[in-house]
C-alpha cells in the first residue's frame, strides 16, 4: 500500500503541473454553469420579447364566417401582439385551390398565393376590430366544430422580396365553411406563408394560438346547445397526488442525476486517465516505471486512485456549482429546491450509493486508457466508454423497472436504480448494500485486469520474436471485433429500416443478401500470418467460414448431439422468459407487437419456418460462428471467444427483452462450434430451436414444452452432450 500511495502522490503532482488541462477539465465546466443558465434564459427572453414586439401583417379573406367569429379572431390577433389586419377578396384563389388535387401545392398555386401576399394585391383594405369583444356564444353565431389548430399549412418555399414598408403581408388566412348547419358545420383555415421569413413564422404562431383559443370556446358552446353539456363530464376523473413535495422532487431528480454524475465524472476522470496511462506510454515514461522492482498491482492501484480523485473532485465542484445556480435563481429546478420544495439532505445522502459506481467507472477508464498505445487512441476510446455507461444507466427512465437483486449485479444499472429509489425515499438497506458490494467487486476485477495489462508492458520495447509480437498485436481478433460491431450496427440501421418499410422484404434482404455478404467479406479480409522467410498463409475461405467438417463420423455424431439439446434449450428459454417478465415486465402492447412482427406470424407454417428458422439458422451461423468466431479463436482463448460471441449475438437481435436468452444461446452455439470445428451442428441446432419456438407459437410454446415427451428433455440433453464431448473432431 505504501508503494501505491507513493505512486498516487507522484501522479497527482504530475496532474497538478498541467494547470491548463486541470482548469479545463475540472474548474471550467463549473464556471460555465452560471453562464449557460443565465445566457440561455436571457437569449430566450430577448428572442421572445423581440418577436412579440414585431408588427406583423395578416391578410385574410373571412367572407364565409359569421360576423361574431370574424370579430373574435380579430380581437384575439390584436391581443397576441402588434398586428395589422387587412381584408382581401380571394374567392377566385379559394376556388382554384379547392379544385386542385390533394398533396403539395403546385407551382401555379404558389405563384398565385405569392401575388396575394405581395404589395400590389388588389382590393386590400385595413380593418379594425370592435371596441368590445363580441360574444361568440349567442344562438346566431356560426363556428367551427373541428380542430382549428389542425388547419392546413402550405409553406411558400421561395422567399419573397417583401419588406416592412412595401405593402406586402406576412401571412394569408383563408377561411371556408363546410355545411349550412350553424351548430354542425366545420370551418377550416388555410395559412399561406413563407417559412423562411421570421415575420411570417411569428404571424403563423399568433394565428394558430388565436384559433386554438377560439376553438376551445366554440366547442363548449356547441356542446351546450346540442347536448345540454358534455355527456362525458360525469365520467371524469380528478387524480390527486398524495406524494409530498419532497417525493415529487426526488422522483424528478432520480431520473437525471445518475446521468449527470457519470458524465461529469467521465469529464474529469478521462483527463486524468489519459495523462497517467496513454500520455506516459506515448512519452516512454511508463516503461521506465514498470521495470522497477515493485508489484504492478501497486502501480495500477496508485494510478487508479489518482484518476478517481480527479474525477470525484470534478463531480463535487460541478454539483456545488449546479446547486448554487439553483439557489441564485439562475436555473429553475424544483427537484433541487428551485421551486416550492426540494430534496432534503437525508435523501441526497443516497449519493453514497453512487460512489461504488464512480469507482467502477474510473477503473473502466483506466482499463481502456491503459490499453491505448497513444494519447490519440485513448481519446477515441472515451466516447465508446460513455455510451457503454449510459446504456445500463438509462434503466432509470423505465418506471416499471425496480431495484432487485438481479439489477444489483448489473454494472451502473443497479447503482442508478438505487440512487433513484434513495431520492424517492424507497431504498432498502439490504439492496443498497448489495449494490455497493457488487460494484466494488466489479471494480476489483477491472483493477486486476489493469494490473495484468501493466505487467505485459514489459515487452513493449520490442525484442520479442515474430510469434509473440503477432500474439500481442492480436490482429485477427481485432479484425473480428471490428467486423462484429459493423454487423450489429448495420443490422440495426440498414436491415431494421428495410424491415420497418416491409417486413418480408426486409427479412429477404437481411438473411439472403446482407448477412452472406458480411460472412464472405469478413472471411476474405481476415489477416493472414506470415512467418519470417516463409510465404504468406494461403487464403482458406471455406475453412474460415467453418464449412469444412473434420470427418463424416464426427459430423453425424455432432449434428445428432446438437439436435438432442434442443428440447432442453426450449424449456430453459421458457423459464428464462418467465423469470425475466417478473424482473423487467413488458410495457403494455409490446408482447402483441413482438408476436405480430409486422404480419409475419400470419404467414403459412412453411414461410414461418423459412424466415424465422431456416434462414437465420444458416446465415447467422455463417457470420457469427463462421467468420467472426474463426477470427477470434486464432488469438483468444475459448472463454473470451464465447463471451464476445454471446455479446454480439445478443445485441444483433435489438431487444432488451431477448438479450439474456439470445446471449445464452449464442454462448452455447459458440462452444459447440469451437468443439466440433465446423458450423454444421450449430446450424442444425439453431434451425431446430427456432423452428420449435416459432411453430409452437400457434398453440402456446409453454404448452408445447409441457407435452409428455418433454419429460425426457434432460436425458436427451445428457445424451447430446455425451456425443459432443466423447466424439472428437479429427485434426486435419
Amino acid at each position: 500500500m505504501k508503494i501505491a500511495l507513493h505512486v498516487l502522490r507522484t501522479e497527482l503532482l504530475q496532474l497538478a503541473r498541467d494547470k491548463r488541462a486541470l482548469f479545463s477539465a475540472v474548474v471550467l465546466p463549473a464556471i460555465l454553469y452560471p453562464i449557460f443558465f443565465w445566457g440561455s434564459g436571457k437569449l430566450e427572453s430577448v428572442g421572445r420579447e423581440t418577436m412579440a414586439a414585431r408588427d406583423v401583417v395578416v391578410r385574410m379573406d373571412l367572407g364565409e364566417l359569421s360576423q361574431n367569429l370574424t370579430e373574435a379572431l380579430m380581437v384575439e390577433l390584436r391581443e397576441a401582439g402588434p398586428t395589422t389586419l387587412e381584408t382581401i377578396d380571394a374567392d377566385e384563389f379559394i376556388q382554384q385551390a379547392a379544385s386542385a388535387e390533394e398533396g403539395p401545392a403546385s407551382q401555379e398555386l404558389r405563384d398565385a398565393a405569392r401575388a396575394l401576399l405581395g404589395g400590389d394585391a388588389p382590393g386590400v383594405e385595413q380593418v379594425l376590430p370592435s371596441d368590445e369583444e363580441s360574444p361568440i356564444g349567442d344562438e346566431s353565431a356560426e363556428g367551427s366544430e373541428g380542430s382549428a389548430a389542425d388547419q392546413v399549412d402550405v409553406e411558400v418555399e421561395e422567399a419573397t422580396d417583401a419588406t416592412e414598408n412595401d405593402g406586402s403581408a406576412d401571412i394569408l388566412v383563408l377561411a371556408s365553411v363546410d355545411g349550412d348547419d350553424l351548430d354542425r358545420n366545420r370551418v377550416s383555415f388555410d395559412l399561406w406563408h413563407d417559412v423562411k421569413s421570421d415575420d411570417a413564422r411569428e404571424a403563423r404562431k399568433r394565428v394558430r394560438e388565436s384559433l386554438r383559443r377560439i376553438e376551445s370556446t366554440e366547442i363548449g358552446r356547441r356542446r351546450d346547445r346540442l347536448l345540454g353539456g358534455d355527456p362525458a363530464s360525469g365520467l371524469g376523473a380528478d387524480p390527486i397526488d398524495m406524494a409530498t413535495v419532497e417525493d415529487q422532487s426526488g422522483a424528478a431528480l432520480g431520473k437525471w442525476l445518475p446521468f449527470i454524475a457519470l458524465l461529469v465524472l467521465i469529464s474529469g476522470g478521462a483527463y486524468a486517465a489519459l495523462a497517467v496511462f496513454a500520455g506516459e506510454r506515448e512519452a516512454g515514461t511508463l516503461e521506465t516505471l514498470l521495470v522497477q522492482p515493485v508489484p504492478h498491482t501497486s502501480i495500477a492501484t496508485g494510478k487508479f486512485l489518482a484518476v478517481f480523485i480527479a474525477g470525484f473532485a470534478t463531480l463535487v465542484v460541478n454539483l456545488v456549482s449546479l446547486v448554487l445556480c439553483v439557489k441564485l435563481g439562475l436555473a429553475d429546478m424544483d427537484a433541487m429546491g428551485g421551486g416550492s420544495g426540494g430534496v432534503g439532505l437525508m435523501r441526497l445522502a443516497a449519493l453514497v450509493v453512487e460512489l461504488p459506481a464512480c469507482l467502477l467507472l474510473c477503473a473502466v477508464m483506466c482499463l481502456v486508457c491503459g490499453g491505448a498505445r497513444t494519447f490519440r487512441e485513448g481519446q477515441l476510446l472515451v466516447f465508446p466508454v460513455t455510451l457503454l455507461v449510459l446504456v445500463p444507466t438509462s434503466i432509470v427512465l423505465r418506471p416499471e423497472a425496480s431495484l432487485t437483486a438481479f439489477w444489483a449485479f448489473v454494472p451502473f444499472a443497479g447503482s442508478a436504480l438505487a440512487l433513484r429509489d434513495g431520492l424517492e425515499g424507497d431504498l432498502k438497506l439490504s439492496l443498497a448494500a448489495l449494490v455497493m458490494v457488487t460494484h466494488v467487486g466489479w471494480t476489483w476485477l477491472a483493477l486486476s485486469r489493469l494490473g495484468r495489462i501493466l505487467d505485459a508492458e514489459r515487452i513493449l520495447g520490442g525484442g520479442g520474436d515474430s510469434k509473440s509480437e503477432s500474439h500481442l498485436n492480436q490482429a485477427s481478433a481485432r479484425h473480428g471485433v471490428r467486423w462484429g460491431f459493423a454487423v450489429v450496427m448495420t443490422v440495426y440501421l440498414v436491415a431494421g429500416s428495410v424491415q420497418r418499410w416491409d417486413m418480408q422484404a426486409g427479412l429477404w434482404f437481411t438473411f439472403w443478401i446482407l448477412l452472406p455478404a458480411f460472412a464472405v467479406a469478413i472471411a476474405w479480409t481476415a489477416p493472414r500470418r506470415k512467418a519470417p522467410n516463409e510465404p504468406e498463409e494461403p487464403r482458406d475461405l471455406i475453412g474460415y467460414l467453418g464449412l469444412r467438417p473434420a470427418g463424416l463420423v464426427p459430423l453425424v455424431a455432432h449434428v445428432a448431439g446438437a439436435l438432442l439439446l434442443v428440447p432442453m434449450l426450449a424449456r430453459g428459454a421458457m423459464a428464462i422468459a418467465q423469470w425475466q417478465r417478473e424482473v423487467l415486465p413488458l410495457p403494455p402492447g409490446a408482447e402483441q407487437a413482438m408476436e405480430s412482427m409486422g404480419g409475419v406470424m400470419e404467414m403459412s407454417p412453411f414461410w414461418l419456418f423459412f424466415f424465422l428458422a431456416l434462414s437465420p439458422g444458416i446465415f447467422e451461423e455463417l457470420v457469427f460462428r463462421g467468420s467472426l468466431l474463426s477470427a477470434m479463436k486464432r488469438d483468444w482463448r475459448w472463454p473470451k471467444v464465447i463471451a464476445w460471441q454471446a455479446l454480439y449475438f445478443a445485441l444483433v437481435h435489438a431487444s432488451v427483452y431477448r438479450l439474456l436468452p439470445t446471449g445464452i444461446l449464442g454462448a452455447i452455439l459458440a462452444g459447440i462450434a469451437l468443439r466440433t470445428r465446423c458450423i454444421y451442428p450449430t446450424i442444425a441446432l439453431h434451425m431446430a430451436y427456432n423452428g420449435l419456438l416459432v411453430l409452437g407459437a400457434d398453440q402456446d410454446v409453454t404448452a408445447v414444452t409441457k407435452e409428455p415427451w418433454f419429460i425426457y428433455a434432460p436425458w436427451l440433453a445428457a445424451a447430446g452432450l455425451a456425443l459432443l464431448v466423447a466424439v472428437p473432431a479429427k485434426q486435419r
